[in-house]
């Protein structure tokens, strides 16, 4: 089953005999695997491999090799990870090939409190796959997992997100900028006018010294002025 982008997932039913449940923990070094392979319910399937979604694929078909030799076929792969930085690319990479992928919402996830983890520590690859196995049966609140967003619908929340973002440095800078000349006791100066750099020019201390004579003996405040006029 192929989710529908933006659609919510839920649960469908899971035959074990035949389904490779994966967990996948990334990072920027490389990706651990955690897999429940059909046939061998008791074996511990853990391994590490490259960052690539070639070595991953690599990874399910040799998963798919034992299945068989232990008598059973793969029909379907569920698969899950962490939402983070990664976005939503591996996700879309793997349905092509018909996977089912999953992306779970990592502070809906309950930690053990007695071993405290900092809160940008990742959910370990063995966490993901019983988490996974639990929302599969259909466990209530065992955990979130986040709609995959259609790829124009997030290059149109990343637009949004990074006009925020540009639009709180240009706050910042300007008050960097009020505060300099603050000092010099210099107010009422709007650095987002379009006649700012004039105005600069024009601008004198409290003490009546022209404004950049001041700033030039302190090289920082004047490169922020400078760079931001």
């Amino acid at each position: 089953m192929t989710q529908a982008p933006g659609a919510l997932p839920t649960p469908t039913v899971l035959d074990y005999e035949r389904t490779l449940i994966l967990a996948i923990e990334l990072s920027n070094t490389s990706w651990v695997l955690a897999a429940q392979i059909p046939g061998l319910p008791g074996v511990k399937a853990k391994r590490s491999i490259e960052p690539t979604p070639e070595a991953l694929m690599a990874a399910i078909e040799d998963y798919r090799t034992r299945a068989v030799k232990a008598g059973q076929n793969v029909e379907r792969v569920v698969a899950i990870y962490e939402a983070g930085w990664s976005g939503f690319w591996l996700a879309r990479w793997l349905a092509q090939y018909g996977i089912e992928t999953h992306v779970i919402q990592a502070s809906s996830v309950p930690v053990d409190r007695r071993a405290r983890r900092a809160k940008s520590d990742g959910i370990d690859a063995e966490l993901l796959l019983r988490t996974l196995l639990a929302w599969l049966r259909g466990e209530p609140r065992v955990c979130s997992m986040v709609p995959i967003p259609a790829e124009a619908d997030e290059d149109a929340r990343r637009r949004v997100r990074e006009r925020a973002e540009l639009v709180a440095e240009r706050v910042g800078l300007v008050n960097r900028i009020g505060a300099v000349l603050a000092t010099l006791g210099v107010g009422e100066y709007n650095p987002l006018r379009r006649d700012r750099r004039q105005r600069l020019d024009e601008l004198r201390t409290a003490l009546g010294v022209h404004c950049l004579r001041m700033l030039a003996r302190r090289s920082s405040a004047c490169l922020i002025v400078w760079n931001c006029c």
